[in-house]
């Protein structure tokens, strides 16, 4: 999975602008209640429908769309109580963030050509940390949470799309084609079919491959 750090987004401290949302329009989601098969931790992400930033953001020739906080979002709501408080767990979050990344909302990794979003699970697994042995000489192990991850642009879609026959439309399409515009107004549910008229569009992975490495620096010219 290539993550999005070479797009710059707000500074880490910079405090996210949400934009109002009317009551009579779209309202913030539970992503549970969007992934119900999955086992998402309860009372811990919601989805905003605006207020968030683009990936994109700072880009500079990108559309003006991009630079504005007008992102559908997913934000963490609730931690562990492991931490003592808020500052000091804000400052291990802030320690282990991508340069690209906020405390204010989850900036979606891409993949495969879409923007997506990890999120926890209530499921657990061992993982085994081998620089670290017990005095038996065997390595550590410890319970993790499992992860899921999902396309942002499903998320939004599923959140506030109606689907007027689910067994029957089972993708979300873009309507302009674009995979890196997920504002609900470019989604609508389409048949497999239907959507796999666009891919020659979607997967440019040369270009997006080459962008990668000009924007770390590794490509000199």
């Amino acid at each position: 999975m290539i993550q999005t750090n070479f797009f710059p987004q707000p500074e880490k401290d910079e405090p996210i602008k949400i934009i109002q949302i009317d009551p009579s329009g779209l309202q913030p989601r539970k992503v549970e209640e969007l992934l119900p098969d999955h086992d998402i931790l309860s009372d811990t992400y919601m989805i905003y429908p605006n207020g968030g930033y683009h990936p994109f953001y700072g880009i500079p020739n990108t559309p003006p769309r991009y630079q504005l906080p007008i992102w559908p979002f997913v934000k963490r709501i609730k931690y562990s109580e492991y931490y003592s408080s808020e500052k000091k767990r804000d400052n291990v979050r802030r320690n282990n963030l991508d340069t690209n990344q906020t405390l204010s909302q989850i900036n979606p990794s891409f993949h495969r050509g879409y923007f997506e979003i990890a999120v926890a699970r209530t499921a657990t697994y061992t993982a085994i940390q081998h620089t670290v042995l017990l005095k038996n000489g065997k390595p550590c192990t410890y319970k993790r949470q499992m992860i899921k991850t999902t396309p942002i642009h499903r998320l939004v879609a599923t959140a506030w799309i109606p689907n007027p026959d689910p067994e029957k439309f089972n993708m979300v399409m873009h309507i302009n084609d674009d995979p890196t515009n997920y504002l609900p107004e470019n989604l609508k549910w389409g048949t497999q079919g239907e959507n796999m008229k666009g891919v020659k569009k979607h997967h440019d992975l040369g270009k997006l491959r080459y962008l990668n490495l000009v924007n770390k620096g590794i490509i000199k010219g």
